[in-house]
């Protein structure tokens, strides 16, 4: 006569399933979050047109060599609070100036400000909301696109950077 012994608890109470499972589990889930990251990331790094974008850095180092032919050079002065920013030219220019911030790479983080004169070299323009003080890309120039100043620094409340032609 033969005996056999048989295991009466069920398979989801040993913990051999579980951790077969558990590989294929985690493979899925990480997936799924790939591919939510991926749709709700814009990819601002990728250009369509490299023809128009070689064209464009011609027109802008034409605008940084008449930044140097006019001896511009301006100091950026961030408030302590990083919502104010003040521009101070060494010489006086005619016409509206602007300040783009931009964003290394994401450029939805770009912005496009109007300067306000408050005197023949001084500028200012009051932030919506204050910049997170990482490294980012600073441009000033004419409104007319004739001259440029430029410098990438990382901005923090109380800077003083000096921005040059490049």
């Amino acid at each position: 006569m033969s005996t056999t012994l048989t295991n009466k608890t069920p398979w989801y109470k040993s913990p051999w399933p579980w951790f077969l499972m558990a590989f294929p589990a985690i493979a899925v889930i990480a997936g799924i979050a790939t591919f939510v990251i991926a749709f709700k990331t814009e990819d601002s790094l990728v250009s369509d047109d490299y023809y128009k974008e070689g064209q464009e850095i011609n027109q802008r180092l034409a605008r940084d060599d008449k930044a140097r032919e006019l001896g511009l050079s301006a100091q950026l002065m961030v408030s302590d609070d990083s919502r104010a920013v003040r521009v101070l030219l060494n010489r006086p220019v005619e016409g509206a100036l602007y300040l783009k911030v931009i964003h290394p790479t994401i450029a939805g983080h770009d912005q496009q400000l109007k300067l306000v004169a408050q005197g023949p070299t001084m500028y200012a323009v009051q932030l919506d909301k204050p910049l997170p003080s990482h490294r980012w890309q600073l441009e000033v120039g004419d409104e007319s696109g004739q001259w440029r100043l430029k410098s990438e620094e990382a901005l923090q409340g109380g800077a003083v950077l000096s921005l040059q032609p490049h």
